[in-house]
């Protein structure tokens, strides 16, 4: 075996259910939101998590490239799925004109 293939075997046993808790919890995501992104069930993701399914290798390939974006982008990326949500709740509420022409003054 040529040191690529085992360092890619490796890299892709390592994957195991605390690591992908560790991986979704520090993204900041949901259950529903990592299946979404590994497209698979919130329920694969339990067994997953529970250890009582095996990870297909095209998600063991997807999870290290979470774990790349995550270690790249470090907070930012956990911070974005709070940054939408308190955008979308401040886009549903009034808009107080009268501080927007306070600030512009």
């Amino acid at each position: 075996m040529n040191s690529m293939s085992e360092k890619n075997q490796t890299v892709s046993s390592e994957w195991a259910k605390d690591n992908i808790r560790q991986l979704r919890l520090r993204m900041g995501w949901s259950r529903s939101d990592i299946a979404r992104r590994l497209q698979c069930s919130t329920e694969d993701v339990i067994h997953f998590e529970e250890g009582t399914k095996d990870i297909e290798l095209c998600m063991k390939s997807e999870l290290e490239i979470l774990l790349r974006r995550a270690e790249a982008y470090g907070d930012e990326v956990r911070m974005v799925p709070t940054a939408e949500n308190k955008c979308d709740q401040d886009a549903l509420q009034q808009i107080d004109f009268s501080k927007i022409k306070a600030e512009l003054d």
